[in-house]
């Protein structure tokens, strides 16, 4: 590749920036979405009969009395290897996805809801990201940014607070420190 193709494709590709404020160059994810084969839904079911035995779509009402088993026809092939396809992917991202990835209530000693956050989690190499909506009455959400991470501690600022996590046996806990305050907080699903 020359050196004028390669600024080109640099100079192109969008930047996105990462939890620390960076700018980085898009890249997809490691796992992709189902995509389905070029040739999905046109292939000829194989089996035993060779026929259709699928019930048609209902187009109609019909009584119950009319049922032989089932309310619904049966899916084909096609739909449920799409299915499977879908579920697959699915489990694969999410068995990627870090122990904070998810929604998440923030509660003090008490159990009394001080908060909910959403934290997208992508691994231990990476950053977390995610949004605060305290329970305070202030409404609205806080983007929270990452300050520090290591295997047991987490650390976010986030519109002059600051939420300190660490890991333990019961959960992640903590305190949370802004307007003067510091509360003890810890998080659970």
């Amino acid at each position: 590749m020359s050196v004028l193709a390669f600024f080109a494709i640099t100079a192109l590709a969008p930047a996105v920036q990462d939890g620390a404020g960076q700018l980085r160059v898009y890249q997809p994810p490691v796992v992709r979405p189902f995509e389905p084969p070029s040739n999905f839904g046109r292939v000829q079911a194989e089996g035993d009969g060779g026929g259709d035995t699928r019930r048609a779509p209902i187009v109609a009402p019909v009584v119950v009395e009319a049922y032989a088993r089932s309310y619904e026809y049966t899916p084909s092939t096609a739909d449920s290897a799409y299915d499977r396809g879908v579920d697959d992917a699915e489990a694969a991202m999410d068995a990627r996805m870090g122990p904070l990835d998810g929604l998440w209530r923030l509660v003090d000693q008490e159990g009394r809801a001080v908060g909910r956050l959403a934290l997208s989690d992508p691994g231990p190499d990476r950053s977390v990201e995610g949004a605060l909506c305290l329970s305070d009455g202030s409404g609205g959400l806080i983007p929270l940014v990452q300050i520090e991470r290591d295997a047991s501690r987490l650390v976010f600022g986030a519109a002059g607070s600051q939420l300190d996590l660490t890991a333990s046996p019961a959960g992640w806990a903590g305190v949370i420190t802004g307007d003067g305050r510091r509360r003890p907080v810890r998080l659970t699903r």
